[in-house]
């Protein structure tokens, strides 16, 4: 199953890998690089730190995980996205001005309107054994809400879709998290 001509069968690989600052990281770095996310079907910078997890561990999360959630994931994703974008569009901003369609769409439809920037893949703080990861996937949309929208994954399971607030690993795990 090595063989790179066929992208069936090829593993799933970063491009441009490199070294980041990363403040909250204990040696001060983090890793990224590029790659695809089959969600927004564009590529995307993936930012991980090394002393949590490996460039494998990273990968693999990428391409069995991220990029490939069970439909029902998808569903509910899209759900949790259109309910952020119709509270933002009723209760705070009535009058915001979105491209023809976004005020009315529904399910799948809500992710031709996104664009994902960033996803910062985590391990459980609490637990360094936990085999599941997390993730944090930033996205803007095209309307005049000046926030990126935070959609945060635990394993496969969507926990949350908000406005950026950037806390992280600790926005999808909790103290208690360690069993």
């Amino acid at each position: 199953m090595s063989n790179r001509e066929s992208s069936m069968s090829s593993k799933f690989r970063l491009e441009n890998v490199g070294k980041e600052e990363d403040v909250y990281a204990s040696n001060g770095e983090a890793t990224s690089g590029f790659g695809p996310f089959v969600l927004s079907n564009e590529p995307v910078q993936y930012h991980f730190r090394e002393e949590d997890m490996s460039l494998d561990e990273a990968e693999s999360y990428i391409e069995n995980c991220l990029n490939n959630l069970p439909d029902e994931t998808v569903d509910e994703l899209c759900k949790k996205m259109c309910a952020w974008k119709d509270h933002l569009l009723t209760d705070s901003y009535p009058d915001m001005i979105c491209p023809d369609g976004l005020p009315d769409a529904q399910g799948r439809d809500i992710l031709r309107f996104i664009s994902v920037s960033d996803i910062y893949i985590y391990r459980n703080p609490y637990d360094q054994n936990d085999p599941v990861f997390g993730a944090s996937i930033l996205a803007g949309m095209e309307w005049e809400y000046e926030d990126g929208i935070e959609m945060i994954i635990k394993g496969k399971e969507v926990l949350e879709v908000r406005e950026f607030l950037g806390y992280g690993e600790y926005a999808i795990w909790d103290e208690g998290d360690n069993e």
